[in-house]
């Protein structure tokens, strides 16, 4: 399996640096070289905290509604259920190291396959694929919307319920993460 994944959308890589299955389920631990304007929508884990170190430029995050800055060096953890997401707004690539505790499979494969759709060109311009691919995704990496668009949350449940039924997470596994 790769160890660096490319998103053509955003000109990011990540670089799985440790996997959760080679932690014993302890961390998953990632490094990313975030292209300018590149980025993620609101989100939240329920499964697992994230802490950001910014390397190399500034990193943006928004968490629960406040919009932060971290400068080389500096590190945030976003706790389990916090809305939250990373940006760049500045012009040239940042580069972050990012950590999931506990470890999580399943958000390290919804990474390898939305960076795979990305790639393959089965994504629209903010990246994202259709409803029912980010459904079974999104559930698999423990990723939920928030703010307005979680007034969807029962929809897309029962779409990713429909997707499991027609084996789209088996594909897109055997196709993305072997």
């Amino acid at each position: 399996m790769e160890r660096t994944i490319f998103n053509p959308i955003f000109d990011d890589y990540c670089t799985f640096v440790k996997t959760s299955g080679e932690t014993n389920g302890r961390i998953s631990e990632l490094e990313v070289r975030l292209g300018a304007g590149g980025g993620n929508p609101m989100h939240r884990h329920t499964a697992f905290t994230e802490t950001f170190t910014a390397i190399n430029g500034n990193l943006g995050l928004t968490v629960k509604g406040k919009k932060i800055s971290l400068k080389p060096g500096e590190t945030m953890t976003v706790q389990r259920g916090e809305p939250h997401q990373f940006f760049n707004e500045g012009s040239q690539e940042i580069k972050f190291h990012l950590v999931f505790t506990p470890g999580h499979t399943g958000g390290e494969n919804m990474l390898r396959i939305m960076y795979g759709l990305a790639r393959d060109g089965k994504t629209n311009k903010k990246g994202l694929p259709n409803l029912m691919t980010i459904a079974v995704v999104g559930e698999m990496g423990d990723s939920m919307v928030t703010g307005v668009l979680s007034l969807l949350s029962p929809i897309l449940k029962w779409m990713a319920t429909k997707a499991r039924k027609q084996g789209l997470d088996k594909m897109l596994l055997e196709k993305y993460c072997s």
